[in-house]
């Protein structure tokens, strides 16, 4: 997987990001124009229109976010709506998708020797050519880590103040005007805090459902903490621990949100549990297949759009800033 090192002004930072990766860009514009139309017949058009509606509270939220992107644009030669669509594509793919399979955990002392979080991300084979490394020096903001795909600004990493996200996809055919899912995970990659997560992250932040596991390493002011936050329109549902672990995968598990939104298959989170557990533990103590995580496997002859099989597993050791990361091929 290709390494990239980005740094400067948010425009800069966008350039550099349209430069370097434009290759990776081109790849995720033709990836979900094809997967827009499989999932709900969405044209490219119509995903542009679908997008814009979520300018203004971008703008709102932190302008920075949309110089990255204009400068994404600038950088590859695409259109600013374009590098928008692409980091509104949950909201747009994701409201009507019928598969998933990522899954996240976090391991605090005293069952783990530190802070861990670490997930496998299960997405379409087709964007496999799209996904790269990046870490970015930010003025006034953190030193990010973390995979994402072409021409999108915030994805699965973690911070130099040892502050890490996981995310997995919520099933939900519910959306709003407010933050796509993959800026929030830039605006908690900004963060120097959980107080401060909190502080972006409220009931209605978000524009779509999805499962964030933040976790933060042990501070001169705090011990680690570890929360776990099913996001939708219609509510969030929070677990926390600072001595223990959490875990999820792609299915509501909070009664009062299932409530809200209609019954969704939970069954799987309780199934993965002692299995996705033991090989984490192996994973941190023994060094021991460290990626052979739960994921999904390649299945069928179906096309690479629609295909869903594991594109990478990570794990961050929040407290001393380690972050290593494992593709498929």
């Amino acid at each position: 997987m290709k390494s990239l090192h980005f740094s400067g002004s948010a425009e800069d930072i966008g350039r550099q990001h349209g430069i370097q990766a434009k290759e990776e860009v081109l790849f995720s514009l033709d990836s979900y124009e094809k997967l827009f139309w499989h999932e709900g017949e969405i044209t490219w058009k119509e995903a542009i229109e679908l997008a814009k509606t979520h300018e203004s509270y971008i703008e709102k939220t932190n302008v920075a976010l949309l110089e990255e992107m204009n400068g994404i644009a600038k950088g590859a030669s695409v259109d600013f709506y374009d590098i928008l669509t692409l980091n509104a594509r949950s909201e747009i793919a994701l409201t009507t998708n019928k598969t998933d399979g990522c899954t996240s955990i976090a391991i605090l002392p005293p069952i783990g020797t530190a802070a861990y979080l670490g997930q496998t991300w299960d997405w379409r084979e087709a964007q496999s050519r799209s996904l790269f490394l990046t870490k970015i020096e930010q003025k006034n903001a953190p030193v990010i880590q973390m995979v994402t795909e072409g021409g999108i600004i915030g994805k699965i990493g973690m911070n130099d103040n040892g502050l890490g996200v996981c995310l997995n996809a919520l099933r939900a055919n519910i959306r709003k005007n407010r933050l796509p899912v993959h800026v929030g995970l830039r605006e908690i990659l900004n963060s120097a805090t959980i107080k401060e997560v909190y502080q972006k992250i409220s009931d209605d932040t978000i524009a779509s459902s999805a499962n964030f596991l933040i976790a933060q390493g042990r501070t001169r002011e705090k011990d680690a903490l570890a929360i776990n936050m099913e996001i939708s329109p219609k509510g969030i549902a929070e677990d926390t621990t600072a001595d223990a672990y959490l875990f999820h995968t792609n299915h509501f598990c909070s009664e009062s949100l299932i409530e809200h939104i209609g019954k969704e298959s939970i069954e799987d989170s309780a199934k993965v549990k002692s299995s996705l557990l033991c090989k984490f533990l192996n994973t941190v103590f023994n060094h021991y297949e460290i990626f052979n995580c739960i994921c999904l496997g390649r299945k069928g002859p179906l096309p690479s759009q629609i295909k869903s099989w594991r594109r990478y597993s990570f794990l961050s050791l929040l407290r001393i800033g380690l972050f290593f990361c494992s593709s498929s091929s």
